[in-house]
């Protein structure tokens, strides 16, 4: 006997609307549950990304300390030894040969970047950084050629370099590193590879960000990146530089942790003295013992040597 008509319609019959608004929200959950996890893998992509990045660039700090028998790459040089670096013909150029000039030369990564055979991905883990710095500016990304983006690349590179104690100088605070400044510190920032005695616990790099400059980056915001970190204590006088806790949306990075970027949550990067990179956090970031190889306690500052 065959079915009737109506017995093949109730057959054939789809999902009822609310067996489809049961799919919709098992999909939704499933949805809301791996989303973080992707997220969070692929910070860990990230940070994993530019730890190795930070292993290339202690290589890179390593060369260069072998080609100038021991000595640390300068931080930021004073007038005088500037001059000294014109005379011999060693000021930083261009990708074309041509000088950079002071302001721009003074800071790290012109002089460091032949390391790394003139490529930017080296000093920019992020790619999307400098391509965003270009077009704020309307500028060729890694131009050689446009004065403008050479500005910028040593402004902001991913890696802020401890200049204080590596090498020495500091934009804005020169008198420390001067021959007056060594009578009353005396030398407390290192300049030869061997006179540091934990290599492997003294930063030399740190994940870094900082405020765009407005004359150049109007608007910008925050930069993943800087040229220079600064410690959370420094001068007896002066007390504590950092914040109580770290703010990923400070207005003034330097006031809050001291350029210093935890930008993998609550992780940054720091590179060591014997090459290796590691991820560190808030309490790492703050211990003087890490950022001095004379500090001998965690909020360690400088004591002027007065008669």
């Amino acid at each position: 006997m065959k079915p009737r008509k109506h017995d093949l319609r109730r057959f054939q019959a789809g999902f009822t609307l609310i067996e489809l608004l049961v799919v919709i929200a098992i999909i939704a959950l499933l949805i809301g549950v791996l989303l973080p996890a992707l997220g969070k893998a692929q910070m860990t992509a990230r940070a994993v990304k530019e730890q190795s990045g930070m292993r290339q660039a202690m290589i890179a700090y390593t060369m260069y300390t072998d080609d100038n028998r021991g000595s640390l790459l300068i931080g930021f040089p004073d007038s005088a030894l500037w001059n000294r670096m014109v005379s011999r013909g060693d000021e930083p150029r261009d990708f074309n040969g041509d000088t950079l000039g002071r302001t721009i030369g003074s800071r790290y990564p012109w002089r460091l970047i032949s390391y790394f055979d003139g490529n930017f991905d080296g000093l920019y883990q992020d790619q999307r950084v400098i391509e965003q710095l270009a077009e704020g500016i309307d500028a060729p990304v890694a131009s050689g050629s446009s004065e403008t983006m050479r500005y910028v690349i040593s402004l902001y590179p991913s890696f802020g370099l401890n200049s204080y104690f590596m090498g020495g100088g500091a934009p804005g605070d020169s008198i420390p590193f001067s021959q007056s400044g060594e009578r009353i510190f005396g030398k407390f920032y290192a300049t030869k590879f061997h006179a540091v005695n934990r290599p492997s616990n003294q930063m030399v790099f740190a994940s870094a960000r900082d405020r765009a400059e407005p004359s150049i980056l109007a608007g910008y915001g925050t930069v993943q990146g800087s040229f220079i970190v600064k410690p959370p204590y420094l001068y007896s006088t002066s007390g504590r530089q950092w914040a109580a806790s770290f703010d990923e949306y400070a207005e003034t990075p330097e006031q809050n942790s001291g350029r210093v970027s935890l930008r993998y949550a609550g992780k940054g990067i720091a590179g060591l003295l014997d090459g290796h990179a590691e991820q560190w956090g808030w309490d790492e970031f703050n211990d003087m013992r890490n950022w001095s190889d004379k500090a001998t306690r965690e909020d360690w500052v400088l004591e002027p040597n007065l008669p």
